[in-house]
């Protein structure tokens, strides 16, 4: 069956409950932000991408407004059906088309090895040097390793830790 990315096609509000509660479930995901209305306004603004396929939300990614100029590409999802199938790709190329030439500097910071090679499959870059193009206290919070003292000099950067920058802004 054919996906359809959606974008910017009016979604009824039960793909953005969907997502809500599918988010809300997944560890690594900060759940707080991931309400159904955060993210209706998200791709309303031209900030997330929905993936679909018979009428059912299948994956999903959105670019926070952290501060003025930068935006966090984070809440990547893909339903546990869909994976191994290259969706976060198709996710990750979906966002950075939809980001391209907005102005803002977008980033992730991640653990996960699988956001890492998708989003260098696309064009992010990684960051060695935390402190530009994103300042570090934009990419460093909140930490589940080392208390925020201790930030500064964190031994998880560029190890556990990975930061990405889209190279074209």
């Amino acid at each position: 069956m054919p996906l359809t990315h959606v974008h910017p096609m009016i979604l009824p509000d039960h793909v953005f409950e969907i997502l809500a509660h599918a988010l809300a479930h997944e560890p690594k995901i900060a759940a707080s932000r991931n309400t159904s209305v955060n993210l209706r306004d998200l791709y309303e603004r031209h900030l997330a991408v929905v993936l679909m396929q018979a009428g059912e939300p299948i994956g999903f990614i959105a670019a926070w407004p952290v501060e003025e100029g930068y935006l966090e590409i984070g809440s990547v999802w893909v339903h546990p059906d869909h994976r191994r199938r290259g969706l976060s790709h198709t996710i990750y190329e979906a966002a950075t088309t939809l980001l391209s030439g907005n102005g803002h500097i977008a980033f992730q910071v991640t653990t996960n090895p699988l956001a890492v090679r998708s989003g260098q499959a696309v064009g992010l870059q990684p960051v060695q040097d935390w402190t530009s193009p994103v300042p570090w206290h934009l990419t460093c919070q909140p930490c589940e390793f080392v208390a925020p003292e201790e930030q500064p000099t964190c031994p998880h950067r560029n190890a556990t830790c990975h930061l990405q920058v889209m190279n074209h802004v």
